[in-house]
Order: C-alpha cells, then structure tokens, then sequence
C-alpha cells in the first residue's frame, strides 16, 4: 500500500499524496502584502510556480478551496489550471475561476456530505463555519475580474475536508469554528486545524471548538494551521499574526493542555516537510 504523505505549505495550504493521486487544500501562494490589500490583487505567477516547485508537484487531482476569502482562493483557479487539476468549491469559488478567464477549466460545486472521489481520494466536504469576525461575509454572484479588491472574495460556503485513502484519513479544518455535531461519525489519524482568531475566544469555546473536531474525529495527530501572516512572502520565515488579530499563545496553551490528556501528538506544522 502506498505511504500517504501531508505538507504544509502557510495558512491553510495542506498536500496530501501518495506519490501518485495528489489534492492540494486551497494553494494560496501569493500572499500579497498589506498594502495590496489595501488597494488590488491579483495571483503572482512566479511565487505560485515557486512553491508547487518547493511543494513538488506538476500534477494534482484536485485544488479543494476551503471558502472564497483572498487568502484561500486568489491562486486556486491558476494552480488548478498549472497542475490540470479539478477545481472544487462552491459556487462562490466558481465565480472566481469565471472571472480569470478560466471558465472551462474542470470544477467541482461541492455539496456537504456528499463524496467525490479524486484520484485514490475520496474527499468528503463538511459543512463548516467562518471564525468569528468574518469581514466579508456573503456569496460571490460575478465573476471576479483581476486585479480585484480584497473584499471583492465574499467568503460563499465554507467547509472542513475529509480526505479518505486506503492508507489512511486526514481532515483539513481550515477556519477556527465549528458546526455543533458536523463532525460526528467521520474519522481521521491526522487533523490540520484551523487556529486563526480563537485565542480571541474563551477558554470554553476553545474547549469545545477541541471536542467538536479533534474529540469527534478521533485524531491521535493534531497539527495547527491558519496561524500565520498570510501577507508576508513564504520566501521568509513564517510569523504569528498580530495580537490585534489573535493570541496564538492562549489557543496553544488550551489545545496542549487538551492534547495531552487525550495522549494527542500535538505540534505546529513545519513549512514544506513532509509528515
């Protein structure tokens, strides 16, 4: 049986492969500054050729967008396009791909709970929901032109992955929220969970935001993702995001906490190694 491989490549950027099917959960490799947000933005070619290089790959079966926020799908429709792999996302994701001139490239409108199988995956879309503070809530109704405000990328359907192969299952949770039961039933050796904003929630939250995905999954592997500050380039060392965004340090503290009574390897993911 082939071995399954996991890389983090910043934010809510996960690969998982086993040498020959290959998903990629959203590829957001472009990260353009704050000032950029400020004003346009628009996928950067050479960053995004960049890290498919570090990440290994030419082929994928399929970009899996966890919801249409900038940090999530701005490069999908393009990596997509560069590994001739199926776009998959609501019908907010779909938007975007029509507005880069990408309409007849390969798309997946996924629909929670309902199975798709991409190579020897089969992925599962969860319903799932925005951290709190979603600044740009709502569905994308036109294809989004580029370059294109940051807020033109309304955040559309969300979802948590459920990715099935022989060799075992992985969940990718991209956003620090949760739907009361959503997880139940489904089961994964290893979660990649979102953390961005819930050091800004209670202890309690965060306790049961723990218990809704890495309890109701079973993960014996817990790895924090979405932590990062997604506007500096992956050329240079991650960084937390600011304290005005989040406390990293108060989620970390409840999820180790947690880990280790539940005997959890809980540990932050490293950029471009393979787990």
């Amino acid at each position: 049986m082939p071995e399954l491989r996991t890389v983090f490549a910043g934010v809510s950027n996960v690969l998982v492969t086993d040498g020959s099917s290959a998903v990629l959960v959203d590829g957001f490799f472009s990260r353009p500054s704050l000032p950029k947000l400020a004003t346009r933005v628009a996928p950067d070619r050479v960053r995004i050729d960049e890290a498919l290089r570090r990440l290994g790959v030419t082929e994928l079966d399929a970009v899996l967008v966890a919801h249409s926020h900038v940090d999530h799908v701005l490069d999908a429709p393009v990596v997509a396009e560069l590994t001739g792999a199926t776009l998959a996302g609501s019908p907010s994701t779909r938007k975007v791909q029509e507005g880069y001139g990408l309409a007849d490239g390969p798309f997946e409108e996924l629909v929670p709970g309902e199975p798709v199988r991409f190579g020897a995956f089969t992925v599962t879309p969860v319903e799932a929901a925005h951290s709190a503070g979603d600044r740009v809530p709502g569905e994308i109704t036109e294809p989004v032109r580029l370059p294109a405000k940051a807020k033109a990328f309304k955040t559309g359907r969300c979802y948590s992955f459920h990715i099935a192969h022989p060799a075992g299952n992985v969940q990718v949770h991209a956003s620090a929220n949760y739907v009361p039961g959503a997880l139940a039933g489904y089961r994964a050796d290893t979660l990649y969970l979102g953390a961005g904003a819930a050091g800004k929630q209670t202890e309690q939250w965060r306790e049961r935001y723990w218990r809704e995905t890495a309890g109701a999954l079973g993960a014996r592997v817990v790895r924090p993702i979405h932590w990062d500050a997604f506007w500096r380039p992956l050329s240079r060392p991650l960084k937390l995001l600011p304290k005005l965004f989040d406390d990293f340090g108060a989620t970390m503290a409840t999820f180790e906490r947690l880990a280790e009574a539940g005997g959890v390897d809980l540990a932050l993911p490293e950029l471009w190694k393979p787990a």
